[in-house]
């Protein structure tokens, strides 16, 4: 298993790696929240926010599990957005990237070759022509390793397998379907049999019945469509060897390499994708009247001053919405099995938001 960094929207990002505030070899939880400080002094000015705890207690669990020194061992860095097509890299923008990732390339250990990982969204007739203009300059690249290009839309596959052959696509996570709302922790942690079901039945029958109504939940929730043999040929007739899922708390068999056959995993960590659409609830901040309407072609960008944070009092996860999707939080690492981690093409992929 490989730790990779997933950076969102923000070229600042890069030069934060290259600075070396983000990968040193920080010991104490006290210097990592120093960091955050005083990089990202708005998420704690009035209030610790959500996004910041979730982070902060994430980079611990990482630090617990896997190495004290756990930003020493990120080996690859995916960048850009997978919801918003609005959000979307321009070629400007990724010539930018590119600049700034071989610089890290040559400052960062283990000074290996590198490539980074293009996630790209769903996008509609509008944002495509962008797409295609940042597919193709990627494409053209002179490099060693082939790009790879998270594709969250199937046309976007379509492009890349008759116009951009040099770059390698991954199978995302809005492609790729998991069960994952916020009530499915609730329902599967209890059941409520059906009248006929328990028609005449002892109170110990009935317990029987409700256990066994929870193991086929959990065992339906804890499924992945990538597990399914057909979807496994379609991947490999689409050159894709790599699909994503988000990381969720007390699903291991989700995790289970022996369920995928040639497919290696990427596995999002600590922000689970609940949902996402074209309504943008993020732009009715400051303008009401665009409450449940798509984005236009003139997206106001709300989302770079916004984050929305859910208070829900019966669950123990943080809820936020981010761009026009919606994220929970995931962080104990104990769900993950330890199998996953000697499969050495594997990928956690630290995905924190910290700032568009």
């Amino acid at each position: 298993m490989e730790l990779f960094l997933h950076i969102w929207t923000n070229l600042e990002y890069f030069k934060l790696l290259n600075k070396w505030f983000l990968l040193s070899t920080w010991k104490t939880d006290r210097e990592i929240a120093s960091f955050f400080m005083k990089n990202f002094s708005w998420e704690i000015k009035d209030d610790i926010s959500p996004q910041y705890e979730t982070n902060f207690m994430a980079i611990r669990e990482l630090k617990k599990r896997y190495w004290n020194d756990v930003f020493k061992k990120i080996w690859w860095i995916y960048y850009w957005s997978d919801n918003c097509e609005y959000l979307l890299a321009h070629k400007s923008e990724l010539e930018q990237a590119t600049k700034l990732f071989k610089e890290f390339n040559e400052k960062y250990p283990p000074h290996k070759i590198r490539t980074f990982t293009f996630v790209t969204p769903y996008v509609w007739n509008k944002m495509l022509k962008n797409l295609e203009a940042s597919l193709e300059y990627l494409n053209n690249l002179k490099i060693k390793n082939p790009i790879e290009v998270v594709i969250n839309d199937l046309w976007v596959l379509n492009l890349i397998k008759k116009k951009f052959t040099n770059l390698k696509p991954v199978y995302g996570r809005q492609t790729h379907k998991l069960l994952k709302t916020p009530l499915i922790d609730t329902y599967w942690l209890d059941a409520h049999p059906a009248g006929d079901l328990i028609k005449n039945k002892s109170s110990q029958e009935i317990e029987e019945v409700r256990n066994k109504i929870k193991e086929g939940q959990k065992k339906f929730y804890a499924s992945s469509e990538a597990s399914l043999p057909i979807m496994q040929n379609f991947l490999q007739k689409n050159n894709i060897d790599r699909v994503a899922l988000d990381y969720m708390q007390d699903r291991e068999n989700l995790y289970n390499n022996e369920r995928y056959g040639e497919l290696w995993l990427d596995v999002y960590y600590p922000w689970a994708l609940v949902m996402s659409w074209r309504l943008c609830d993020t732009s009715a901040i400051e303008n009401p009247v665009r409450w449940n309407y798509a984005t236009d072609e003139i997206c106001p960008r709300t989302c770079f001053r916004y984050d929305i944070f859910y208070k829900i009092k019966t669950s123990w996860y943080k809820l936020i919405q981010r761009w026009n999707a919606g994220f929970r939080s995931e962080l104990n690492l104990d769900y993950l099995p330890k199998s996953f981690d000697k499969h050495q093409k594997n990928r956690l992929i630290f995905a924190p938001f910290v700032t568009v």
